[in-house]
């Protein structure tokens, strides 16, 4: 080969690699060969920090000398907030901040109690290792600027009972959730009205506290993204004119709101107020119902003698439901696939001894893998005396959302609830009503009620016989959105919580912030909601065996690459002798 072909081969290579580098200054690239997809960013993500329309800057304390086992979440957590930038370019920055770096103690607190007054908590964060245990207070969490706001996030999610490793784990998880969630706060223009329905003996605002307000301290809940409010259909303001309820008024404050939830009604619904809500959902309003068909709890089962009737709950809404598409029956779901109840099952030195049994009336829901955004994947759901739900042939689009297990069954009523199915249980062969509807979505343009019909004279608004494009959610249970309050101190506990397993399913809480963010069309909240539940498999090493094995181990990793390079040495020092000699 001439001299100056080598040299057009150097040049063109030059050319090559120079032309491959500015292009891959332009295009970003990356190839996530993990199997939970832990590297990659979901779509949702992508398109809030693309639409960014002003710079977002985060401040991290994670800076700083950590245990070895803290410093997996720090490099998680400025990994996550590379790849944001990646997304969001020169519209987002970000530092790592040591909030102990001064060498005054006086400095150092100044720094501290900014950072509790911005938000951010203390955390005391013990990690094993092998000389013992290594403790130091942290920081662990970032304020994030945009325009004039600001808000705090706690990246460390602080959980009582769970070994640091887990809880560690548990936080990275959730790194984009958290960070994005905040971002898409801060940069959301308006929060829309939603308001929770008064007048027939709904849930008070202390029943339904944790999904509206949160309990925890992971602020998770309506108010996050909405103005939640109550508003009691039966209060009318007087039109002045006539004298009677101004009908108009009322429309136009509940046309105000983007969802309405009637959450577990005692009483039945008149005309007016049907009216009322017809002509919200023929204006484009969306309707939340989550009703029970039976009367029935377990306080009727505590105050009687082992046992009570269970009836059909008069609510007046079979009419009003059947018109839209959907039928909450007069009946309960008995499932094998149940939350426990305790019971007692004899006594020592005059102490009660209690068993925990399956209560075939506390069925836990399912919901079908991506058959639908709301119910996407969700974890088993708790409820309480849950009616089936029937669909009707019309020209509206029916989505089940959530479904009994293939183990249950249906008994109408009246029927007779008595703890005596847990000492003579039902034969396993009568639970053949598999996979029976609780929870459904109707969506399309749907037609009033009162069409054809007579409705109230000098109502004076402008009656609407089909409607805009709307939606409604469906639940066969009212308890799936209560909270538990305490009746001894008022304590208000977190929904989905069972205070006899002592766990709370999160699947409830989850799936009602889901149906509501779907109502609203806040499809962009509804795509992030999988992120709170991602799961990274925790590949700890085994501390056990690197201690039997410690000096194997060490050998193994010292020795072993030095071996291999004298191997190819050998082998490429044979391969040329044999091709030059």
């Amino acid at each position: 080969m001439s001299k100056s072909n080598i040299y057009l081969q150097v040049i063109y290579s030059i050319i090559f690699i120079v032309l491959i580098n500015s292009i891959g200054s332009f295009v970003y690239f990356r190839l996530d060969l993990t199997a939970e997809k832990r590297h990659t960013l979901s779509i949702a993500t992508e398109k809030i920090l693309t639409d960014l329309d002003d710079i977002i800057y985060i401040k991290v304390y994670l800076d700083g000398d950590f245990p070895a086992g803290f410093k997996r979440l720090q490099n998680q957590s400025r990994e996550t907030l590379e790849n944001f930038k990646n997304i969001a370019g020169k519209r987002l920055d970000f530092e790592f901040i040591n909030p102990s770096a001064s060498s005054s103690e006086e400095e150092r607190k100044a720094v501290y109690t900014q950072l509790l007054e911005q938000g951010l908590q203390p955390t005391d964060l013990q990690v094993k290792e092998q000389a013992g245990m290594s403790s130091s207070i942290i920081f662990p969490g970032a304020i994030i600027y945009y325009k004039q706001q600001h808000t705090a996030v706690q990246l460390l999610k602080n959980e009582i009972g769970v070994l640091p490793e887990v809880a560690l784990n548990n936080s990275i998880e959730t790194l984009e959730y958290e960070l994005i969630t905040a971002i898409s706060k801060l940069t959301r223009d308006k929060k829309q009205k939603i308001a929770f329905l008064k007048g027939h003996g709904e849930l008070n605002e202390d029943e339904v506290a944790d999904i509206s307000y949160s309990v925890l301290s992971d602020s998770y809940s309506l108010s996050e993204y909405y103005e939640v409010e109550h508003f009691d259909i039966s209060e009318f303001e007087i039109d002045s004119v006539n004298n009677k309820p101004d009908l108009v008024r009322q429309l136009q404050r509940l046309n105000t709101y983007k969802t309405i939830i009637i959450a577990k009604p005692q009483s039945a619904f008149n005309n007016i107020d049907k009216l009322l809500l017809d002509q919200y959902l023929m204006s484009g309003g969306n309707l939340f119902f989550l009703i029970d068909g039976i009367s029935a709890n377990m306080d009727s089962l505590n105050r009687s003698d082992g046992y009570f009737m269970a009836k059909k709950k008069q609510l007046n809404l079979d009419d009003f439901l059947f018109k839209y598409g959907a039928r909450v029956n007069a009946d309960l779901v008995q499932d094998k696939r149940a939350a426990q109840i305790p019971i007692i099952t004899g006594y020592s030195a005059n102490m009660p001894q209690q068993s925990f049994f399956a209560w075939p009336y506390y069925p836990l829901l399912f919901s079908d893998k991506k058959k639908h955004a709301i119910s996407n994947s969700l974890d088993a759901i708790k409820c309480e005396f849950v009616s089936s739900i029937d669909t009707i042939k019309n020209h509206i689009k029916k989505t089940i959302l959530l479904h009994s297990s293939a183990n249950s069954r249906i008994v109408p009523s009246p029927h007779r609830v008595s703890l005596g199915i847990l000492q003579n249980p039902p034969d396993a062969t009568s639970f053949n009503n598999p996979n029976r509807a609780v929870a459904v979505l109707l969506e399309g343009e749907f037609e009033s009620i009162f069409k054809n019909r007579i409705i109230p004279k000098n109502s004076g608004f402008d009656f609407k016989e089909s409607g805009e494009e709307a939606k409604i959610i469906l639940v066969g249970d009212g308890d799936i959105i209560q909270n538990d309050v305490s009746n001894k101190t008022g304590n208000i506990y977190p929904l989905g919580y069972d205070r006899f397993a002592e766990f709370i399913y999160p699947g409830n809480k989850t799936f009602i912030m889901n149906a509501v963010h779907y109502l609203c069309g806040n499809n962009q909240e509804l795509l992030l909601s999988p992120l709170k539940t991602k799961q990274l498999k925790l590949r700890l090493l085994d501390k056990q065996k690197i201690n039997n094995y410690k000096i194997y181990i060490q050998l193994l990793n010292v020795i072993l690459p030095i071996l291999l390079i004298i191997f190819f040495g050998i082998i490429y020092g044979f391969s040329r002798k044999r091709k030059y000699a």
